[in-house]
């Protein structure tokens, strides 16, 4: 049997089927989940909640309901990513319709999205309406921007992320253990939407 000559760092999945990985090696590489869906014969993997679910370790990459796949598997399927594509890898963090509101009967959504690779980590928005033309807006932060905005809290709250101010408060002064943590939350919690 042969050892692993690649070890994972991190993964980071995005809302495009997509895990961003960083290896020991340094090199982050994205894997897209129709290569598992179709060579490990999972379509599960086409829905989110399942896809987000997962844990790893060094040496692999387990989704709890389907199986696992190694991180040499991982490195060989994956392609090479440049920055400027990872600036837009955003995994929604938590988003929530707080409808009927004064704005709106039916729609008015709080949410959040974590952009793990930027310096502008969080995404904000407020969606009222839907559609064309909607009212609402977003808004990208920096942690530093973040940590100053006296409404993080509260739009955490109205977003359905109440579970994130801890770990937020916790790790605020330390960017990457926060982002490890919001991650590993996150694929934690897609369990409960299956």
């Amino acid at each position: 049997m042969n050892s692993p000559t690649r070890k994972i760092r991190s993964v980071v999945p995005n809302e495009t089927w997509q895990l961003a990985i960083a290896f020991d090696d340094g090199a982050i590489r994205l894997f897209d989940a129709s290569v598992a869906r179709e060579e490990m014969g999972w379509p599960q993997l086409a829905y989110p909640q399942t896809f987000k679910h997962f844990s790893y370790s060094d040496s692999a990459l387990t989704w709890p309901l389907l199986g696992n796949v190694t991180a040499d598997y991982l490195y060989d399927n994956s392609a090479p990513v440049t920055q400027a594509t990872l600036e837009h890898h955003a995994l929604r963090l938590s988003y929530k319709n707080q409808a009927p509101t004064e704005e709106d009967a039916t729609h008015h959504v709080y949410g959040i999205y974590l952009h793990a690779f930027s310096e502008a980590l969080f995404a904000v928005g407020e969606s009222i309406g839907g559609g064309h033309a909607e009212r609402g807006g977003s808004r990208r932060m920096t942690l530093r921007e973040w940590r100053d905005w006296p409404g993080w809290k509260e739009h955490a709250i109205l977003s359905g992320a109440e579970w994130a101010i801890p770990i937020i408060e916790s790790h605020i002064d330390d960017p990457e253990m926060l982002v490890d943590r919001l991650v590993r939350e996150i694929c934690r919690r897609a369990a409960d939407a299956q």
